[in-house]
């Protein structure tokens, strides 16, 4: 059967657990959750709930012990790495919690690295670089260290490094988790108009509840099973 126009990710009874010795852990179990583009999904719960489990399954990151993965109509669950990690190129932006920047690199070489290959010259990465700092409000740091940014600024070059490959997919671990309410609600606000301007499906794992008013739905997850669509 094909998958529903628009679906970018689609997990269908998805499980992982983790095994040491004789003892086992069981993250999530038997998790199924569809999300189309244009579409911005919180996922939240109480801390060791594997809502960190579950976006990096949804990212191609690791692989569920039992179910199946599709990220844009691809089955991904059982690709090789070379495979995986070229679904990872071009399908899935991450924002990471703690921003994951390059120190020795400025904000336009961090977003540049993600987009510069065979097919883009240094030249166009740049330019797509700038823009997208641009559009973000970051054109008066595009040469500055992300020592010398704020939090919020280093958590914008994070996202226009996620959204400048032009992914499908955005995965976004507690974006507003290290910054004030401002800047929370400027990051969450900046998600949501790109989710809608260009079509992309944005997941965030999150334990802000003011993320809420961001999320076309809130998603439940406790002990490794979704609950719930609160």
């Amino acid at each position: 059967m094909a998958d529903p126009p628009g679906l970018i990710l689609s997990l269908d009874g998805v499980s992982k657990i983790y095994r040491s010795g004789e003892s086992s852990v069981t993250a999530l179990d038997d998790v199924s959750l569809q999300i189309h583009g244009g579409e911005i999904v919180a996922i939240m719960g109480p801390s060791g709930s594997g809502k960190t489990t579950l976006l990096t399954i949804s990212g191609a990151l690791l692989r569920p012990t039992h179910g199946r993965v599709q990220i844009c109509g691809i089955d991904v669950t059982n690709l090789d790495e070379s495979r995986l990690a070229a679904i990872r190129r071009h399908k899935v932006g991450f924002v990471y919690q703690s921003f994951n920047l390059l120190e020795a690199l400025t904000a336009i070489e961090n977003v540049r690295l993600v987009i510069q290959n065979g097919a883009t010259t240094r030249a166009q990465a740049t330019q797509r670089a700038t823009a997208m700092l641009e559009v973000f409000g970051l054109s008066h740091r595009i040469h500055s260290l992300p020592k010398k940014l704020s939090d919020g600024e280093k958590q914008r070059v994070a996202i226009a490094r996620a959204l400048a490959k032009d992914p499908d997919l955005i995965l976004a671990d507690e974006p507003t988790a290290n910054l004030d309410a401002r800047r929370g609600h400027e990051v969450m606000l900046l998600l949501q108009q790109k989710a809608l301007e260009l079509h992309k499906a944005v997941v965030v794992v999150s334990h802000d509840d003011r993320i809420r008013q961001f999320a076309q739905r809130v998603i439940w997850l406790e002990d490794g099973r979704l609950l719930d669509h609160r």
